[in-house]
């Protein structure tokens, strides 16, 4: 390799490197940024009420990393230990992806019911293999873990 063949293969290469290392500080600032800012769940709660009669209350809602994007939590307060059906998850995950203000990967939900004889664990794995193309994994005991909202919901557009 002659002086001048060096020369471009050194800058060739300094280029690359530069490139690489501003690409990761890019990154890594766009993680830095989502770490720092709030969550904010906007009318999540309000819409899932209003979608399903069986639903008192929304708790528990979260927000963690799941691989390069968020997963949505919560915790659905219903009116009895009875199973849902798949009718009813359909109308309550569909608000949830017209209402969440931020585009999560997956959405967990788990359900409980407080009754004369305690506290009841509600049962919406059945459901939610009711909802294809939904993917769906188990949750804690009775609760699921779904992704692929797109394909059945649409594109997420942010609260509707």
């Amino acid at each position: 390799m002659n002086m001048g063949q060096r020369a471009i293969a050194v800058a060739l290469a300094s280029v690359l490197l530069c490139g690489a290392a501003t690409g990761c500080s890019v990154i890594a600032s766009e993680i830095d940024h989502r770490a720092g800012e709030t969550t904010g769940y906007g009318s999540i709660a309000e819409a899932v009420v209003a979608a399903s009669p069986r639903v008192l209350a929304v708790e528990d809602l979260g927000k963690s990393l799941n691989g390069f994007a968020y997963r949505l939590d919560l915790s659905l307060v219903t009116d009895s230990g009875e199973p849902f059906s798949a009718e009813e998850l359909d109308a309550v995950v569909e608000a949830i992806w017209g209402a969440v203000p931020w585009e999560p990967n997956a959405i967990e939900i788990t359900a409980g019911a407080d009754t004369t004889d305690g506290h009841e664990v509600v049962d919406l794995r059945a459901a939610a293999n009711g909802l294809a193309p939904l993917g769906v994994t188990n949750a804690g005991t009775g609760g699921v873990g779904l992704t692929g909202m797109t394909e059945r919901y649409g594109a997420w557009t942010g609260p509707r």
